[in-house]
């Protein structure tokens, strides 16, 4: 018995690595048409001396769904997508929602009822000002 003969090349095992992960990239690689890892929302904290900045990036979401809380020094911005099906059709299955929460850590130096929030052209900007009192003090050490 023959077997017949093809053509191989050098089979390298971090070539085919590198073909499976780059594969998982694919949106399709789980079997669902959404993306594999959907894109969050680009933000920038800024540090200033008398004030935070947090700006977060929310192109095409209506303010109506977008949240700011504060709790017990923990900020919290909540955005909604809501997605309509293509061509105005009324089919539930081609729409769709997504939601993004990010919380954050705030020191002890701020006066969370003074913190502001405004969108603006797609930009949350959230202002979060500094109290003005001293934010600790010098503990003593007594010798024993």
């Amino acid at each position: 018995m023959m077997f017949p003969l093809y053509p191989m090349g050098h089979w390298d095992p971090f070539d085919a690595l590198e073909r499976l992960f780059s594969s998982m990239w694919d949106p399709r690689f789980f079997g669902s048409p959404w993306p594999v890892f959907p894109s969050l929302p680009r933000m920038n904290v800024e540090q200033r001396a008398d004030e935070m900045v947090i700006r977060v990036e929310v192109p095409g979401i209506s303010p109506e769904d977008l949240s700011v809380t504060v709790n017990d020094h923990v900020l919290t911005v909540r955005a909604i997508r809501r997605s309509v099906s293509p061509m105005g059709r009324d089919d539930p299955s081609a729409s769709g929602v997504v939601s993004f929460e990010r919380a954050f850590t705030l020191p002890s130096n701020i006066d969370p009822d003074r913190i502001k929030a405004r969108y603006h052209q797609g930009v949350l900007e959230i202002r979060i000002p500094r109290s003005k009192g001293p934010s600790g003090r010098q503990i003593p050490i007594d010798l024993a």
